[in-house]
């Protein structure tokens, strides 16, 4: 196994994550802070990873449900999972062929890159969540199209440039948070309308903001 550090991202909440390579960032309590402004029964994390992201929104009484498709993540979870105290449920998945009950929430942090857009880092967990590979972003949008209830709400965390990209698939983005100068947080609903854009910088007010929402203090 993967050697792994032992995090507290939240009280009651422990997720074991790998000591090198891909590591959670500020960019999973900005996603889990956007995603808990709005209340929502279920969830669905696309790309889970760790599962971080699918254990706040769990702590915070949402149903959730985590897939990735890496088997390299099971025994972290099994650990995440008996240490914490409201776990989600974690499942390894294709989001390609992906088919479970609809939800009110879709959360996702994609891989951040287009294959062949770059060198790709030679840890496969940090490569598979920095670099398209089995799943492209267009991929995690129509699996979010897919499993979303009507009303509900899709929130994805994207570099800058990759922004227009995640609308589409019969999702319309809604809401777009511009975090400093490299990170979007994008809202989808299956309803069009106006977009609203609003730019942050990393300790903006409503920024911090997300960071308690995420941590439930």
């Amino acid at each position: 196994m993967t050697d792994a550090t032992r995090e507290t991202p939240a009280p009651g909440v422990v997720v074991y994550q790998p000591a090198r390579g891909f590591r959670y960032s500020a960019d999973a309590f900005w996603l889990a802070g956007l995603a808990l402004s709005e209340p929502a029964a279920s969830a669905l994390d696309l790309g889970t990873g760790s599962g971080v992201v699918a254990f706040l929104l769990a702590r915070a009484g949402v149903e959730t449900l985590g897939v990735d498709l890496r088997e390299e993540w099971r025994p972290m979870w099994s650990r995440s999972l008996a240490e914490s105290e409201t776990p989600p449920s974690l499942r390894v998945a294709d989001v390609g062929v992906l088919e479970v009950a609809p939800v009110d929430l879709i959360t996702c942090n994609p891989p951040y890159f287009p294959a062949g857009s770059g060198p790709v880092a030679p840890d496969p967990l940090k490569a598979a969540a920095r670099t398209e590979s089995t799943a492209t972003l267009d991929a995690f949008v129509a699996c979010a199209a897919r499993h979303l209830r009507p009303g509900g709400r899709a929130c994805f965390v994207v570099p800058r440039e990759r922004e227009a990209e995640v609308a589409g698939s019969g999702l319309h983005a809604r809401e777009i948070w511009r975090i400093g100068r490299r990170r979007s947080l994008v809202v989808l609903r299956a309803e069009a309308g106006p977009c609203d854009v609003v730019a942050h910088d990393e300790q903006a007010d409503e920024v911090t903001s997300l960071y308690a929402l995420a941590r439930g203090t």
